[in-house]
Formats: structure tokens, sequence, C-alpha cells
């Protein structure tokens, strides 16, 4: 893929392809490592925004990334945000919802995606 095919987020320096297309193991590294360097839930939140427009992502990397948030609000709205673009939804529960901290959040979860 040529670097023109490719979008910069300025604020953060990480790139992402420009397709919907799944997430690969050398782009999840990359958010992961941006996301640890990020001090607050409200960054993290809005590069998870920004990142899922592009992308779409497995089961498995999205509890990834739910594991490196520093706080459940963010861990919640990962999983909240990421759930459209789940390409094997049928892991969900299993594989994102059941690894959360807390009960709360797994109930959150689940209700806000009707779950």
């Amino acid at each position: 893929m040529c670097i023109r095919d490719r979008v910069s987020t300025q604020s953060t320096g990480v790139f992402f392809a420009n397709m919907a297309s799944v997430m690969s193991d050398k782009e999840l590294a990359l958010l992961k490592e941006q996301l640890n360097k990020m001090p607050n839930d409200k960054d993290r939140i809005k590069l998870v925004k920004r990142t899922k427009d592009n992308f779409h992502f497995s089961c498995k990397q999205v509890r990834e990334l739910i594991e490196v948030q520093h706080y459940g609000e963010a861990a919640v709205q990962t999983a909240i945000l990421l759930y459209p673009k789940i390409v094997d939804n049928s892991q969900y529960v299993e594989e994102v919802i059941n690894h959360l901290k807390f009960p709360d959040d797994k109930a959150e979860v689940r209700k806000a995606l009707g779950l």
C-alpha cells in the first residue's frame, strides 16, 4: 500500500489504512502503543473513534484494546464503539464482555448494545 493511501492522525503520529479492512497485527501494536502513551480517557476514546472509521476488528483485537485502557469508562466505550466493526460477532460476549473487570461495566456494555 502506498503512503498516499494511508491516513495520518496528526496528534499522535499513528498511520492507518484508508480503507475499512481488518486491522493488522502491526497496526494493532502501534495503536496500543499510542493508547498507552495517552494520559487521559478523553484522548484515548477520541483515538478509538478515529480508528474505528478505518478498520474492522476481531474480538481478540478489541479485547487487547480494552486491556490497555487505564480506566473502566474507556474500556466500556471502546467495547461499545467497536462492536459495529466486529468481524466475528458470535465471539463477542466470550472474548470481549467477559473480559471486562467489573460486573457493572459488563452490564453497561450489554445494555448499550442490546445483548
